[in-house]
């Protein structure tokens, strides 16, 4: 994995795009050191929500940065985000939800949405939880990982409060986290 030329990749793409770390950093709620050290290509075992992040406020596809590690070209999806702009449509959807770009970046990752869940919490607080299978995943992958889910969420909820009440849709998981 080439963490130098992505990092070299991203900054020529954040210059291009007109914007200075600092901007990149504010946006994605970390430091301009963070970004710094992106882009001077600091090591990692995988790549980080925050570097996916960092390129999705590019406007590269999913999968853009892996292929970038891999000595690759990004892909861009989306037109390159400038000051001036308003984001693309899933980043802003979600970014207007008041939800940290790190959580926005891990939901609009492509993977299939699986399940929703809001479960009550004792005192009247709500968790929401957003399960997705693997990326590129096999049905037999996807049904792996949705048993999995099925396994978790009766552990999961007998924790916190014994009954979860799952969501049938999007919508609904959006409307009960309203009320």
């Amino acid at each position: 994995m080439d963490w130098t030329a992505l990092g070299q990749a991203l900054r020529a793409a954040r210059e291009s795009a007109g914007l200075r770390q600092v901007d990149v950093a504010k946006r994605l709620d970390v430091g301009e050191s963070t970004v710094q050290s992106i882009e001077r290509g600091q090591q990692f075992n995988k790549p980080t929500r925050t570097i996916r992040a960092y390129a999705a406020e590019l406007g590269w596809s999913s999968g853009a940065v892996e292929r970038v590690l891999a000595g690759g070209e990004p892909i861009v999806e989306e037109a390159v985000h400038r000051p001036d702009l308003t984001p693309f449509e899933p980043t802003a959807a979600l970014s207007d939800s008041g939800l940290p770009l790190r959580i926005v970046a891990d939901l609009t990752d492509n993977g299939p949405l699986l399940d929703t869940v809001v479960i009550s919490l004792p005192g009247g607080g709500q968790a929401v939880v957003v399960v997705k299978g693997k990326a590129g995943g096999s049905p037999q992958e996807i049904q792996e990982a949705l048993e999995a889910w099925r396994r978790t969420q009766t552990h999961l909820v007998e924790r916190f409060v014994g009954e979860a009440r799952p969501a049938e849709s999007e919508a609904e998981a959006e409307r009960e986290i309203r009320s």
